[in-house]
């Protein structure tokens, strides 16, 4: 098991944990993360953000703007919309 900021969770869940970790962090700034800053936050190296950004930006959830910022994606909404009182 592995433990951060006190929560314990198991090695098969480390790249989601990593993965719904960089959507937040995302979320939280609003100008944007750039991969370098996303991975010293998350303690990461950059080709493991860069990976996360690719895997998540497939799926609608994270876009680069032209900058080549880190910025939330139009499939959070999707999901926001299904989500249960």
């Amino acid at each position: 098991m592995v433990e951060h900021d006190g929560v314990r969770r198991t090695e098969t869940a480390q790249t989601l944990d990593r993965g719904l970790r960089l959507l937040h962090l995302v979320a939280e700034v609003p100008a944007g993360l750039t991969v370098s800053e996303a991975a010293a936050r998350l303690g990461v190296g950059r080709a493991v953000v860069y990976r996360l950004a690719g895997t998540l930006a497939a799926h609608g959830m994270l876009r680069r703007d032209q900058a080549g910022r880190l910025r939330l994606g139009t499939g959070v909404l999707h999901l926001a919309r299904r989500a249960q009182p």
